[in-house]
């Protein structure tokens, strides 16, 4: 269906919907106004109440938490008035003023008032000037993120504020664990929890490998192909050469892998850091790489995972201090810990520039080459589309001006998508632009009258 047939019936299903949903947005404001009012005119004294909160409960027949939830969005979100009753702003005005425009859903306003809550009770919260900023920034991007995709931009803003936060406590191994239950039939039963977060990366970057479909005709389910690949891993530690067997070869003479320290990168010393950050990529595997070792190879190998941190943070945490690092899936974790595990990781520096974008590793040809295809990893975090949450190694390199069209086949004209998203850009409804470096979508006017381009990729706090 093209932007030209979305016409008649079809478009007034679509008008009307989305009028609906304005609607239900203002409403939902309004009644934020009225409970911030009765809070105002102290009408929960005048008929024997004790709070406006108990009142709300009874008149709506909502539950406690649900009355106080209510009372307190419209503490921050509507005007209030001091003391003196002289009329003040609400402490949450853009986000306030979006949600009665309709151009934001309660979802969002749920994640903002979390987040600055948050940053109002850290030991050093922002200044005053800042805070605001923060707010107004959230609720302008609110207006075209999916919730989910709000959060994680909120979790940069805090991380910013907090790198701390971002250090697991200690012995946080110690809860670690993996129940086996057999059942009485035979069959097995098993749950666990994995507290550090690059263990659980590198779990699931296992199986994110392992469970892939085997081929256009597999008809298996994620959960079934999860199921498969922990057999798969099974089988392969109790084989000839796995961990459970006792008929292990003797490992050959071991020939280290040439590694550069990420405190002894020649072009990334501390003093001429400048504030960049700094993406610690491993090197692609390639059967003829001259750091593998042909035949068999001791286990466990070297880590597999992506992680991007600002240097001085990396740098810094030989001193113990704070900081933190990015990985794939968007989890933060302590400088400390990034530092432990590249000191058995192969490393790829990459430098990347004012606005994050990775410079300097583009060719000119039609498929994307490793350094291509690792910037784009980085750069992106997964599938671009707006609110899609696919891992880059279940995404497509897309040219944003087709290949065959004379579009170049660099990191500034490219983006990830999954195969999805890929399908459905190429429907022509939804267009890319590169805008500073980095994808933007335009949805159909079916979608939004407006039209307003979404940032895409993996959300960046605003510099």
């Amino acid at each position: 269906m093209s932007e030209r047939g979305v016409a008649g019936a079809a478009r007034e299903v679509f008008d009307r919907a989305r009028a609906h949903v304005i609607a239900l947005r203002c409403a939902y404001f309004q009644r934020l106004e009225d409970v911030a009012e009765m809070a105002r005119s102290g009408v929960a004294a005048d008929t024997g109440y004790r709070s406006i909160e108990s009142l709300l409960a009874d008149r709506d027949n909502l539950d406690p938490a649900e009355a106080k939830r209510l009372v307190a969005e419209a503490a921050d979100l509507c005007a209030r008035s001091s003391m003196h009753g002289e009329p003040l702003p609400a402490r949450l005005r853009c986000t306030g003023e979006a949600l009665a425009a309709g151009v934001i859903d309660p979802a969002h306003v749920k994640i903002i008032r979390e987040t600055m809550r948050h940053l109002a009770g850290l030991a050093t919260p922002p200044p005053l000037e800042e805070w605001v900023g923060v707010e107004r920034t959230l609720a302008e991007h609110a207006q075209v993120l999916p919730p989910r995709v709000l959060r994680r931009l909120a979790k940069r803003l805090v991380d910013l504020y907090d790198p701390d936060g971002a250090a697991p406590p200690d012995g946080q191994d110690d809860f670690d664990q993996l129940r086996l239950h057999r059942r009485r039939d035979g069959s097995l039963v098993f749950t666990g929890r994995l507290g550090d977060p690059m263990d659980a990366e590198m779990v699931l970057e296992v199986f994110g490998v392992l469970s892939a479909p085997a081929g256009a005709e597999d008809e298996r389910g994620l959960v079934k192909r999860n199921a498969d690949a922990f057999k798969d891993l099974v089988q392969d530690a109790r084989g000839p050469r796995g961990l459970a067997s006792d008929t292990r070869p003797a490992p050959a003479t071991e020939t280290p892998a040439t590694e550069t320290p990420a405190t002894e990168t020649p072009d990334h010393r501390e003093d001429d850091a400048d504030g960049e950050p700094l993406a610690l990529l491993p090197e692609p595997r390639r059967p003829d790489s001259p750091t593998t070792t042909r035949g068999w190879t001791e286990r466990p190998g070297r880590a597999l995972l992506t992680v991007t941190i600002d240097h001085r943070w990396l740098c810094a945490a030989l001193a113990g201090r704070g900081g933190y690092g990015t990985l794939d899936s968007g989890h933060t974790v302590d400088a400390a810990t990034v530092r432990r595990w590249a000191c058995d990781a192969d490393i790829v520096p990459m430098i990347l520039g004012s606005r994050s974008e990775p410079l300097d590793v583009g060719r000119a040809q039609r498929t994307a080459p490793d350094a291509i295809r690792r910037a784009l990893n980085t750069r992106d975090g997964g599938c671009a589309f707006p609110g899609c949450d696919r891992t880059p190694r279940r995404c497509q390199a897309h040219h944003v001006q087709s290949w065959l069209d004379r579009g170049a086949t660099a990191v500034h004209t490219m983006c990830l998508l999954c195969r999805y998203h890929h399908q459905l850009i190429h429907h022509g409804h939804w267009t890319i632009q590169m805008i500073d470096g980095r994808p933007w979508f335009t949805p159909p006017g079916f979608i939004d009258p407006a039209q307003r381009p979404r940032p895409g990729g993996r959300p960046r706090v605003p510099l």
